[in-house]
């Protein structure tokens, strides 16, 4: 069995990489949630079969770790056979909200040696509505932790949810469930944006919560890599439902569409052109290490870490 553990750093040992939003289908109304919810609800399996999917994938001639998100991707047809397909040759991280019961037939369909991380993506408030005590959604994280998976708790930290956020973690701990953290939210709230508003109290408390070690510079928006080159285009992208292929979340540059076969990666990586990157947790592992240190450093001396921009 793997280890169950999980460290952001994971991400690296994967060469080429894609998020892809798979699904608009979701059991959830998040306050937070950054979907259309008045278009027209589609999923990739509505137009294409598991192995027309896969196939694409695999005449790239690249192993990829697919970022799979939605929506809830569980919720989606034929969403198993669809893993099934796709783990035959690659690896694959989900991030699901674990209310579908399709969680316990999972192991079916994927090995956890092909399954980076499993995000189970905790929204409280909807949470709370049909699953009090989240003793489904903590029964779901064990059963998957013992088939060999790593899960990894996904906990937004929406400013309505800051006075009890420290307690709901210890609640989960308390409960055997150890991979959990922070995530910063983006948005506005309460006529005041955040991260920007957040207290310096609160900036604290969601670093020491989160397992990334780039948390804090989320935080304070030190998320500016224009300049420093950057693997989005050459080996890591976005693509929306219907195949559509992006650089990165950030910049919307197209690279064609996977399905119909005019994909066109670039032969080498840029540098950014972004005014700030929102591919917040990927952007670290995307940029050359070494330059990217360099800018931190840069930016510590120059008073960034004091909240200046």
């Amino acid at each position: 069995m793997q280890d169950t553990s999980f460290d952001m750093a994971m991400v690296k040992d994967y060469e080429y990489k894609i998020f892809w939003t798979i699904s608009d289908l979701c059991n959830f109304h998040c306050s937070y949630c950054y979907r259309d919810k008045t278009a027209e609800q589609y999923y990739a399996t509505k137009k294409y079969t598991v192995g027309y999917i896969a196939d694409c994938f695999n005449k790239t001639g690249k192993s990829w770790l697919i970022l799979l998100a939605g929506g809830e991707p569980f919720l989606m047809p034929r969403f198993l056979p669809l893993v099934k397909e796709l783990t035959k040759q690659h690896h694959i991280q989900i991030s699901s909200n674990l209310c579908s019961d399709d969680v316990f037939e999972f192991p079916d369909y994927a090995p956890p040696e092909k399954v980076m991380v499993i995000g189970a993506s905790l929204h409280v408030e909807q949470r709370e509505k049909v699953d009090p005590g989240f003793e489904n959604f903590i029964e779901k994280y064990h059963f998957l932790e013992q088939k060999g998976y790593r899960v990894l708790v996904n906990y937004v930290a929406w400013p309505p949810l800051l006075n009890r956020i420290e307690k709901d973690f210890a609640y989960l701990k308390s409960r055997g469930v150890n991979n959990v953290t922070a995530f910063t939210f983006l948005g506005n709230w309460n006529g005041k944006y955040y991260p920007d508003s957040y207290t310096e109290e609160e900036i604290a408390m969601i670093t020491r919560l989160s397992v990334f070690n780039g948390e804090e510079d989320i935080l304070r928006r030190r998320t500016k890599y224009k300049g420093i080159p950057c693997e989005a285009g050459y080996k890591y992208f976005s693509m929306d439902i219907r195949g559509n292929i992006t650089q990165c979340n950030s910049i919307k540059t197209g690279y064609g569409n996977l399905f119909d076969d005019s994909f066109k990666p670039d032969l080498t990586n840029k540098k950014c052109i972004a005014e700030e990157c929102i591919d917040t947790y990927m952007g670290e592992f995307l940029l050359h290490r070494k330059e990217h240190f360099g800018i931190r450093i840069r930016n510590y001396l120059r008073g960034v870490d004091k909240n200046k921009t």
